[in-house]
Formats: structure tokens, sequence, C-alpha cells
């Protein structure tokens, strides 16, 4: 790959992990056909991007470490069950029909993303600033990484969406989000790359942009965006996730 390629690959990488840190999540399901367009093997683009994804939310992550925003009770019941579960999902994808699953979690996405933007009236001062039970957190961990090894996707949208509808505070989810993808993206990252799906001047590039990305993205989201505009921005994330699921399989 050239040096202009190389430029271009580093600058959609730092836009687009600029945007998803807004909202904690990571840009590998996007990132992904973006990279195959460029000419990458579907194998490569999707090492490329786990990276991206890894690399740009632990930036976010030790910025959140650092300031101490990170609430340990939220985030380690999650994390926990989502491992545990994501074995499972990569069982059960054997017996279930892949695209049923996806047309189910795209429709899911579409109410998540739709309750998030469309404006609606607090029941309480604290409708938005809920600490669920550990059990519901153990829930939400375990579908996500239930859904995460049926559809070898991250869950970072489907822990978003669920806290954000039990009333969760939308900075605080970032957080946690950008705290649990890392570890099934760099799991995915090293199976691709164990398996010869590397090339290390695309891999340097993109983490250097998802570096810088993912840091900055995480500071203007803590230091200059209300509440109100993350909710807003992890909403608009979900529906654009649901329509490229739903184009890709309609296509």
């Amino acid at each position: 790959m050239d040096s202009t390629a190389l430029y271009i690959v580093f600058f959609v990488t730092l836009g687009l992990s600029y945007f998803f840190a807004l909202s904690g999540l990571g840009a590998a399901a996007l990132l992904v056909p973006i990279f195959h367009w460029f000419g990458f093997p579907l194998n490569t683009a999707k090492s490329v991007a786990l990276l991206a994804n890894t690399v740009s939310l632990s930036a976010a992550t030790f910025d959140n470490f650092r300031s101490g925003r990170i609430d340990v009770k939220l985030g380690i019941p999650i994390i926990v069950f989502s491992f545990l579960f994501a074995p499972l999902g990569a069982y059960v994808s054997r017996f279930i029909e892949k695209d049923l699953i996806m047309w189910l979690f795209g429709a899911f996405l579409v109410f998540a993303g739709t309750n998030a933007l469309i404006p609606r009236k607090p029941r309480n001062k604290t409708d938005h600033d809920r600490h669920p039970k550990i059990f519901y957190l153990s829930v939400i961990g375990a579908f996500a990484g239930l859904l995460s090894g049926l559809l070898g996707i991250g869950g970072g949208g489907v822990i978003s969406a669920l806290m954000l509808w039990m009333g969760c505070n939308a900075k605080k989810i970032a957080v946690i989000t950008a705290l649990a993808v890392p570890f099934s993206s760099f799991s995915g990252f090293i199976a691709y790359a164990i398996g010869g799906h590397i090339s290390w001047p695309v891999l340097a590039t993109v983490a250097v942009a998802a570096l810088l990305g993912g840091f900055a993205g995480n500071k203007t989201m803590h230091s200059v965006l209300p509440e109100k505009v993350i909710r807003h921005i992890i909403g608009f994330v979900s529906l654009l996730f649901a329509a490229k699921i739903i184009f890709d399989l309609t296509a």
C-alpha cells in the first residue's frame, strides 16, 4: 500500500474512531466494509478494524481511569457475564440460522435507537441516572456475550442500548462500553492475526489514528457534550448499525 493510501486510511480511522468514541463504541462495524472497499481482503479488513476498536476504546478507558469516571460496580458484572456467555453463543450459532438472529438484532437496534432519540418526559429526576441491580447488569452482560458469540460482533451496541433503556446515564454507559468492548475486540484481532490476516504498515497506521481518535473523542464527550447529546448519539449509532445489518441482509 502506497503512502497516499495510508494517509487516507489514517484520516478515515481517525474520524470514525473520534465519532464513535463520543458514545463509547468502536467503529469496527463501519471500518470493515470501508477497508474492504479500499481493497483489503475481508479477513485483513476485520483484523485491522478490530485493532482500531481495541486501541481507540482502550485509550478512552485509560482517560476514564485517570479521571476517576469508571464505576466498577456497573462494569464488572457486565464484563464477567459477557465473557462467560460468548462461548455459549458461538456454540449455539451452529444450530440457529444466522440471518434470523441478524433480523432480530436489527429490529432490537431500531427499537433501542428510536427509544433513545424520541424525547420522552422523565418519570422522575433520576430517570436517566439509575444504577441497575447486579442481577440486571449480569443479564445485560450475558445477553451481550451471547449475541457476540452468535454473530461474531462486539457487544457494545447491546450493552449501551439495554442500559439506556433501563434509564442509566448516557455518559456512564459510554464509560462502561469503552471498558468492556476492547476485551472481545482484542480476542477477535488475535484470532485473525494468528491466521495470518495482518498487514503491519496498515496496522501501525490504524493504531496511531485510533489512539488519537479514541482519546480525543472521549475527552470531547466528557468535557463538552451534555448527557442528552450523548444519549442521542447512542440512538443514532444504534440506528446506523441497524441500517447496515438490514442492508447486508437484503443486498
